[in-house]
């Protein structure tokens, strides 16, 4: 089992990375680079905090606890994998904001939020004589990530700064049904097209 759960996790990596080095691949060249999120409010900072505690403090004391301390395979082979993908996946944001300078950090969350979900879906088949607090840990990232990914999409528009245009802007294509015709798109993506 622990070949299968390595080359799941090797796969979903290399498509992770693949995905990424796509999506700034198609980004339109020259372009600004991206400031980053934008600060939050204190209710999304309070589910920052959640976020933390339950996704990564709650693993850890079960790793600890029942892992380390208790010998348990069952919950280093539950749990081992969910804390891979959660530096992975904090690693990836870091590069694609501060290497790259970005807007496709947003994508790293919506790739690996499904896969942390799907993880401890995987933690509980794979594991289900684990000791109690591997167990409740596994649910209650289950719960998570489902409300997190909701989280994290609805939160995709503020994110990406999308206000960038002034406000009283018009495209024709809000007005055409055929939005993938000449003149019916933003006129400085029109114009990049030309030129590429």
């Amino acid at each position: 089992m622990l070949r299968i759960v390595v080359l799941q996790e090797a796969a979903f990596f290399a498509f992770a990375c693949g995905c990424l080095a796509w999506a700034q691949w198609r980004l339109p060249k020259p372009s600004a680079r991206f400031p980053g999120p934008r600060p939050v409010g204190p209710v999304f900072k309070s589910w920052l905090v959640t976020i933390w505690l339950v996704g990564l403090v709650l693993p850890l004391a079960a790793l600890v606890v029942d892992g380390a301390i208790g010998g348990s395979s069952a919950a280093a082979l539950a749990l081992l994998p969910y804390f891979w993908a959660f530096a992975a996946q904090v690693a990836s944001e870091l590069f694609c904001w501060k290497r790259w300078g970005s807007p496709i950090w947003v994508i790293v969350p919506c790739l690996y939020l499904p896969w942390r979900l799907w993880q401890s879906f995987r933690g509980l088949e794979i594991a289900p004589d684990a000791p109690p607090l591997t167990v409740f840990t596994l649910y209650a990232l289950v719960v998570l990530w489902i409300i997190n990914i909701g989280v994290h999409y609805t939160n995709i528009p503020a994110s990406l700064r999308w206000d960038y245009h002034r406000r009283d802007s018009t495209f024709p294509s809000l007005h055409d049904p055929l939005v993938f015709t000449p003149g019916s798109q933003d006129a400085r993506d029109v114009g990049r097209n030309a030129a590429g």
